[in-house]
């Protein structure tokens, strides 16, 4: 083993057998397809950076350090995708490329390789599940928002209630209350109101006709109508 820098060579009797990199080395994992722990299909992108400590160890022990350092980064991969949750793998990547290198480390520095980092660079789905996922937090802000909506109905009913029992026996606070009405109702200037007096009106404010007024005008008609019948 020699060190970087300057040698002489005799031809025939003496060659290089390997030439060994010690700087940081930058690697793609190749896209590695797998199924999480909730079974749903991903296709997941990460980059390893390792380095060449001991080129004893990366010669003697292995093969070839390079190959089985990556091949076992892909494997590391598409192990911790398969116990991994789909969330987890979208918010927690920084935690998850730990424990992919500590896993890589635990064979690569057998040869003489120290594994710096390992990042997740890209989670993949399908389309249609991309889809579902938007939906899932648009749900949840529309459960949310009904639930607050459910809870002002609650309170208004309940403050509805307070009113009509203050207003209740109090004829004079009653009649104040819908003469106040009248006044904003014809303040808005949208549109125009016909009263029609009617009998049960009262409180101080035009009654409107209603069920029982159109009632009463359903049986005066009938009455009308016996009276001009034909006697025989």
């Amino acid at each position: 083993m020699v060190g970087p820098g300057l040698y002489f060579c005799i031809p025939l009797i003496e060659r290089v057998l390997f030439k060994i990199d010690k700087r940081i080395i930058t690697w793609t994992i190749p896209s590695q397809r797998s199924l999480t722990k909730d079974n749903i299909p991903v296709d997941v992108d990460a980059i390893i950076f390792y380095q060449v400590l001991d080129e004893n160890a990366a010669i003697l022990n292995v093969d070839h350090y390079h190959e089985a350092t990556r091949l076992s980064a892909r494997t590391a991969v598409r192990d911790m995708v398969g116990k991994s949750t789909l969330d987890e793998l979208l918010s927690a990547r920084d935690k998850i490329g730990a424990i992919i290198r500590d896993h890589i480390s635990q064979f690569a520095g057998k040869w003489g390789v120290s594994v710096l980092s390992v990042e997740i660079k890209d989670v993949v789905v399908s389309k249609e599940l991309e889809d579902a996922i938007a939906r899932e937090p648009a749900a949840e802000r529309e459960k949310r928002t009904r639930v607050r909506l459910a809870e002002a109905e609650v309170l208004a009913a309940k403050a509805i209630c307070d009113a009509a029992r203050m207003y209740e026996g109090q004829p004079i606070a009653l009649a104040l209350r819908s003469m106040n009405m009248l006044y904003e109702m014809c303040m808005e200037g949208r549109s125009t109101m016909v009263f029609v007096p009617t009998e049960r009106a009262g409180a101080g404010m035009p009654g409107i006709i209603g069920v029982e007024s159109i009632d009463r005008l359903i049986s005066y008609g009938k009455t009308k109508s016996a009276d001009a019948a034909p006697k025989t």
